[in-house]
């Protein structure tokens, strides 16, 4: 599993013969083979690999605050 760039997506679900994958903040992680063979860019170099995992496991919006229970 590797992690490349979409080509210009940022969010989304990308379909593929080989299965489904979500695309988060322009990246996605996949099957070398896959990605390869779509001909996206792989996310090169231990710094950009671990800024973009990082980035895959952050939620792109924070949790919404508990309700307000009105007295």
């Amino acid at each position: 599993m590797r992690i490349f760039q979409h080509p210009h997506l940022t969010r989304g679900i990308v379909t593929t013969a080989k299965g489904s994958f979500i695309v988060t903040r322009g990246l996605v992680e996949m099957p070398d083979e896959i990605g390869e063979a779509l001909g996206w860019r792989p996310v090169d170099a231990d710094t950009d690999a671990d800024a973009a995992a990082q980035q895959l496991h952050t939620p792109d919006q924070p949790e919404a605050a508990a309700p307000r229970h009105h007295k």
